[in-house]
């Protein structure tokens, strides 16, 4: 059976490296809802046709369980200094506290905090930002369960490169909404983050005890063969 990590691998491989599709949708609902929030950003990037909705060629995708991937490796950094409360952790799943709530699903997940609920969704791949890589399209929905603003962040999440990788969400935009008035914030997204040990070589390291090896023994010259030379006093 192949695992996960090697779906994932292949589907980075794929999509990350290669010329390929303009657009790969995951989820047909949750790409809709992005283009009602920012179809201009969308069209300008060469991701929609004008009147025509979505650019062509693109195929869906459903070779990897993101939900997991997402839950299990990417990290709630991009929400510091963005919401009102951000729960801590290396990983959304190390956010969990005892009485939090998880909803897994195949291509997102939600978590039911006691101050909020958080709805991670996988919508799509693509070049966003037209270096030749292509990033995953993540939708992030903060909901505070007191008096707030909600917050929809848009996620640019680079393919990861090995099993346990921690991914680094970059945003593209954030739909914010207070009661019924809503606005789009765009970002800058010339750069987008990768954790920087994916992409360092891992280092073998070897553990030796001092006087503990294997000795190769010089050769005895005391036996010689008939054809050697032997030296005698003179």
């Amino acid at each position: 059976m192949i695992s996960r990590f090697l779906l994932a691998l292949f589907t980075a491989t794929l999509l990350s490296g290669c010329a390929g599709p303009a657009l790969t949708i995951v989820q047909d609902k949750q790409f809709d809802t992005m283009n009602r929030h920012m179809h201009r950003e969308l069209e300008k990037r060469g991701l929609l046709n004008a009147g025509h909705g979505f650019s062509l060629p693109f195929f869906n995708a459903q070779a990897v369980r993101y939900g997991d991937v997402l839950f299990r490796t990417l990290t709630p950094s991009f929400m510091l200094g963005e919401c009102e409360h951000v729960y801590l952790g290396g990983t959304f799943k190390e956010t969990m506290q005892p009485d939090s709530r998880l909803n897994l699903r195949e291509n997102g997940f939600s978590i039911e905090h006691a101050t909020q609920t958080l709805d991670m969704e996988m919508i799509g791949i693509a070049d966003w930002n037209g270096d030749g890589q292509k990033e995953w399209i993540v939708s992030c929905h903060v909901h505070p369960k007191r008096a707030g603003r909600d917050r929809t962040f848009y996620l640019l999440v680079p393919p990861p490169l090995s099993d346990g990788e921690v991914l680094k969400g970059t945003i593209a935009a954030v739909w914010e909404c207070y009661g019924a008035a809503c606005s789009l914030h765009l970002r800058d997204t010339k750069s987008i983050e990768r954790d920087p040990d994916a992409l360092t070589p891992k280092t073998v390291v070897q553990d030796v005890t001092p006087g503990v090896g294997t000795v190769t023994t010089p050769p005895d010259t005391s036996r010689s063969s008939g054809s050697s030379v032997q030296e005698h006093p003179l």
